[in-house]
């Protein structure tokens, strides 16, 4: 489970395994300032005991939300890229060994599964997280891995589902102003 804690200036998420223990966390690093001024922001996964595990980077960018997904040394991983329909919003993430990851369901509603092919390694329900959670605009994401899920694959996962809940967020303040 990936527990939301945001706050004006930041996204940040504990992820839980299926008995509750806290097994990584995410944080919005860099100032509040650069992040304000600047547009841009990076997060940082790390397993529960501090090492790295990948970082995803939002960049300014003007029309198409475009994430970097990137190894703790730095090597890319994935790329998620939003893209227009003419009915509907659709985003891909793009492997950088050139795999094309396809996010098929409800993807702003949070119902959804990652496809490669006919292949399904994970999907991603968004759950009830309780009224005070929900008033303070936290969210508890379940992400569902498929056995035989490689660790690169499962940590672009986990990026790609923090990645699409900072585009939701970034839809809803557009669609508020």
């Amino acid at each position: 489970m990936l527990h939301q804690m945001s706050s004006f200036m930041s996204n940040n998420f504990h992820i839980e395994n299926q008995h509750g223990q806290v097994v990584g966390v995410i944080h919005t690093s860099g100032s509040g300032f650069s992040r304000f001024f600047m547009g841009s922001r990076l997060l940082q996964v790390q397993e529960a005991d501090g090492r790295p595990l990948l970082e995803i980077e939002d960049t300014l960018n003007f029309g198409r939300d475009t994430f970097e997904l990137r190894e703790p040394q730095g090597k890319p991983l994935a790329q998620l890229r939003k893209r227009f329909t003419f009915f509907r919003r659709q985003v891909d993430m793009h492997l950088a060994e050139g795999t094309i990851v396809e996010l098929h369901g409800n993807i702003f509603d949070f119902e959804f599964e990652f496809r490669i092919g006919e292949l399904v390694p994970a999907r991603v329900s968004r759950q009830w997280s309780g009224l005070a959670r929900g008033l303070l605009g936290r969210s508890t994401y379940v992400l569902s891995f498929a056995t035989d899920v490689p660790p690169q694959l499962r940590a672009a996962i986990i990026g790609g589902v923090v990645t699409l809940d900072l585009m939701r967020a970034k839809d809803e303040q557009g669609s508020n102003s």
